[in-house]
């Protein structure tokens, strides 16, 4: 979250990763530091000992897909 906030006072593009249980914790944090709109993933939470190296990787795969697409939005 900082390094995503300090990325966006430079003018970088950034994008916070969030676990869903944290998502309203990340979205206070955001409000503190002053980002008004900060650009944001909220995935599941990873579970690796109750998911298939393939169900892990699809995952991880989706996550990374998103990345791209917010910030080919910034």
């Amino acid at each position: 979250m900082r390094d995503a906030f300090q990325a966006w006072k430079q003018g970088i593009p950034a994008v916070v990763l969030v676990h869903e249980p944290f998502a309203t914790l990340a979205k206070a944090q955001c409000q503190s530091l002053g980002a008004k709109d900060p650009t944001t993933l909220v995935y599941k939470q990873d579970a690796p000992a109750r998911e298939s190296d393939e169900e892990s990787i699809e995952k991880a795969r989706h996550v990374a897909a998103e990345v791209v697409r917010l910030l080919s939005h910034v």
